[in-house]
């Protein structure tokens, strides 16, 4: 990736306020920022746009983020998608599901700024390389 190119990142989430707080996080000039209110829209989104990272949430009504997880892994063009996935269940159990269903990484909610920029660097370095 050049220091031209922004990483672009998909957050997936049901509630306002999440994505609001994720933005206000991630603010930043090497980040480009899309969002879906749902799972379905999520799919449609990242097969259209082919993020370089998806944040996405596990708890919401519809497709929940365990079942986005599984059909974008599922998907030859998306199955190397880094996936985050965004929980307020902070433990092992969780995390582990999560993990199984092809999840990169995990963060727990309430999270900090520097939490979530480390796992987004994280994951799109190895990806680059």
């Amino acid at each position: 990736m050049s220091d031209f190119e922004k990483t672009t990142i998909l957050i997936v989430d049901d509630e306002i306020v999440s994505r609001y707080t994720i933005e206000a996080l991630l603010e930043s000039e090497q980040y480009t920022l899309f969002f879906a209110e749902n799972g379905e829209q999520g799919i449609e989104k990242a097969e259209a746009m082919k993020p370089d990272i998806m944040l996405l949430d596990v708890m919401m009504p519809g497709m929940n983020g365990f079942a986005v997880c599984r059909k974008i892994r599922a998907n030859p063009q998306l199955q190397d998608l880094p996936i985050v996935m965004i929980t307020a269940w902070d433990d092992p159990t969780a995390k582990q599901r999560c993990l199984d269903v092809g999840a990169n990484d995990v963060i727990c909610k309430p999270f900090n700024r520097a939490d979530l920029h480390e796992k987004v660097q994280m994951l799109t370095q190895s990806n680059n390389e």
